[in-house]
């Protein structure tokens, strides 16, 4: 089961954010994110905000917070979740709107692997996954590219094989983009492996 966090910014194609909700998912709406309830079809099973952005009455069990807080509302959401003992976590409206809040987002992906779950950040175009030592992923978009940025460390290995470009226990700095703009050239041998450090996974959709 996954918790689903529907935060407000932006959804274009309703429809293709529905394929990654299954049934018995838990959802939660973080504020003005209610709104994204209608066009998907599901239900909420929890609201959590401060009520900037949303200002009706949720039709599930909810809670209010101050709008001066220090938690975003998405990092309410999360820490509900956690506290439900959910451990996977998929978050829509949070790309592609204000930038802060973009990489407030990042930095809630790196909260989450602190405390023991995983989670990404989908769009139309982009997932975004903070991944770390031991962890492995396989790429949602086909035929897509990805890259591949040190987060929350100077520095961190990786290596990659069944891409354009493979490394092997390659150093990669956060002053320096060596990661961008890779993509799957042979699904059956690709691999990525984090050897050392955080980094943060970008999946782009090809034009």
């Amino acid at each position: 089961m996954n918790c689903v966090i529907l935060s407000a910014g932006d959804i274009t194609d309703y429809d293709l954010m529905r394929e990654y909700i299954h049934e018995g998912d838990y959802i939660i709406a973080a504020d003005g994110g209610y709104r994204h309830l209608k066009p998907l079809g599901v239900n909420c099973d929890y609201f959590i905000g401060d009520f900037d952005s949303y200002s009706g009455v949720p039709m599930c069990e909810w809670e209010k917070y101050p709008t001066e807080k220090d938690d975003t509302d998405t990092m309410l959401a999360i820490k509900h979740g956690l506290l439900k003992g959910l451990d996977s976590f998929i978050i829509f409206g949070g790309l592609g709107g204000r930038l802060d809040h973009t990489v407030a987002n990042f930095s809630a992906l790196e909260y989450l692997k602190a405390h023991g779950a995983g989670g990404m950040l989908v769009d139309e175009r982009t997932v975004v996954r903070l991944l770390g030592v031991g962890d492995s992923f396989f790429p949602e978009m086909d035929g897509g590219y990805f890259s591949v940025f040190p987060f929350g460390c100077d520095s961190a290995v990786v290596s990659m094989s069944g891409v354009k470009y493979p490394v092997e226990r390659q150093r990669l700095h956060s002053d320096f983009p060596l990661g961008v703009s890779n993509r799957v050239t042979d699904a059956n041998a690709f691999s990525i492996k984090i050897h050392e450090g955080k980094v943060l996974v970008m999946e782009c959709k090809k034009d």
